[in-house]
């Protein structure tokens, strides 16, 4: 072992520089468990929230090359092959919300696109898929491109798994940390009503009824509101 790795939130490099790591692979076990569509995780800051997100990704992504070293020895690996089998089986998208924040809502919308043209950056070659269709491929071109519209943007994640889905043929995994973070900041700075509105939809397109997707995983610090923050707006 090399030591304690401060501030490191990225399991594939604390596990390759042989940090010390408090093996919490069962929580992985616990993901495949639960029979709950989406599964909200709420803890404190600093609780190591990222850091199990990133372990989850690892795990189940079947374009990540090699993660089988990663779980090498971890208690996961010794479960069965109920849930080794789940290893690198499924598409994974990891989005992490940390720095949609600003001080109006439209600056706010800016940051969610750029954060979500990183994202789709992570699969351009979907463009070179003949399972994709033009439109299909326009489509994503329009949001790689930074030509969303608000439409587009709400619409973004569900676009992505769908595509994931053609192409992999397998549902999407979906992991999105610190999915609070752009309505805490909303209320701070005054436009937490419109807020709310957009992220009812884009969290509610997303969710319901998406016959793509394997599990959708979120972690943040506050709990979801009386008014569902994941069902769409009427």
């Amino acid at each position: 072992m090399y030591g304690i790795g401060i501030g490191i939130s990225d399991f594939k490099m604390l596990r390759l520089r042989k940090n010390y790591y408090i093996d919490k692979t069962m929580y992985i076990k616990n993901i495949i468990d639960n029979q709950s569509g989406v599964i909200l995780i709420t803890r404190p800051r600093r609780f190591g929230k990222t850091l199990n997100m990133s372990m989850l990704k690892y795990y189940f992504d079947c374009i990540q090359k090699d993660s089988k070293d990663l779980f090498k020895g971890l208690k996961i690996m010794s479960q069965g092959e109920e849930y080794t089998s789940k290893l690198g089986f499924y598409p994974v998208i990891y989005l992490t919300l940390k720095d949609v924040r600003d001080t109006s809502f439209e600056k706010m919308l800016l940051a969610l696109k750029s954060v979500l043209v990183d994202l789709y950056i992570d699969f351009a070659d979907l463009l070179k898929s003949d399972k994709l269709l033009d439109v299909e491929k326009e489509m994503f071109s329009k949001i790689l491109n930074l030509k969303a519209e608000e439409i587009d943007l709400k619409n973004a994640l569900k676009l992505l798994i769908r595509l994931l889905y053609k192409e992999y043929e397998k549902p999407v995994m979906l992991l999105i940390d610190e999915y609070d973070v752009p309505l805490q900041d909303a209320y701070v700075e005054g436009y937490y009503e419109e807020a709310i509105k957009f992220f009812k939809t884009f969290y509610g397109t997303t969710f319901k009824d998406n016959p793509y997707l394997e599990k959708t995983v979120l972690t943040g610090v506050s709990r979801v509101a009386k008014e569902s923050l994941f069902s769409r707006s009427k």
